[in-house]
């Protein structure tokens, strides 16, 4: 995965526990620019609207080892040694150092512009080291969040376009969080549970890919082919990927939502 800008701010979180995850968008939370989602049901996670590239919520019952997306490009994730498990909103994906989810790559999914994910870290990473959360492994339009420690702060990555920058963050561990990252032409932002952490400047403008390495969800992406590593012992409730910029209310009232 490509080498890491730090762009770091101090940030405090309060946490109250347990996840809050995003239902479908109402005409009020969207910009103008926005499709079919504000005619989509209020409870759908995944929500129809035209510029939902990737969208996993892993609620299906069972969950299957072949793993259709829900947005609009034709791509699935393949399933290996994850387990489902309840969560606070619906279903989650249990991971741990045996497990893969992997996406091929897809000419699909291109201008990915805004990233979501609702993650949960059981077990922190040792000092010095990353759990990966989602990675294409394309240092030039890759699409990637990784959870660092460094003590006595822990960062997350976020990865979109041609950069990749760290945010100091506070990450309650054994809870679910979540986060959001967009690019908007040259500035970078990253929100956790619905508060912007930081913007900066960074070369994203071409947004993210799924190019000749796809993507791997809970894990560091070492290639096609190659054995995943800096995998996160955690949960993953879902994933979004978008080819436009979230605005800071949509990302605001989607962690506000409690039910999908």
């Amino acid at each position: 995965m490509l080498g890491v800008a730090v762009a770091a701010c101090n940030f405090q979180l309060p946490f109250g526990g347990g996840v809050d995850a995003s239902t479908g968008d109402t005409a009020a939370d969207m910009p103008a620019d926005s499709s079919d989602a504000a005619d989509a049901p209020p409870g759908a996670f995944c929500a129809p609207d035209a510029q939902l590239v990737l969208c996993l919520s892993f609620d299906q019952a069972p969950l299957p080892a072949v793993l259709a997306n829900e947005g609009n490009a034709a791509v699935s994730a393949k399933l290996t040694n994850v387990q489902q498990i309840a969560s606070p909103d619906g279903n989650a994906a249990l991971v741990d150092a045996t497990s893969t989810i992997a996406l091929p790559a897809s000419a699909d999914v291109t201008g990915v512009l805004s990233s979501e994910v609702w993650f949960r870290i059981d077990t922190d990473a040792a000092n010095g080291a990353r759990s990966g959360i989602y990675d294409s492994n394309i240092s030039s339009q890759n699409i990637s969040m990784f959870y660092n420690r460094s003590d006595p702060t822990h960062q997350l990555t976020c990865g979109l376009g041609n950069q990749a920058t760290s945010f100091t963050v506070t990450v309650a561990i054994g809870a679910f969080s979540y986060a959001a990252c967009t690019c908007a032409g040259t500035t970078v932002s990253l929100y956790l549970d619905g508060t912007l952490v930081a913007e900066a400047t960074g070369d994203c403008a071409t947004g993210g890919a799924f190019l000749g390495d796809g993507l791997t969800i809970g894990s560091n992406n070492t290639g096609v082919g190659q054995p995943v590593n800096d995998n996160l012992i955690g949960a993953i409730d879902g994933v979004r990927l978008w080819s436009r910029v979230l605005s800071a209310s949509e990302i605001a009232a989607r962690h506000l939502r409690a039910a999908r």
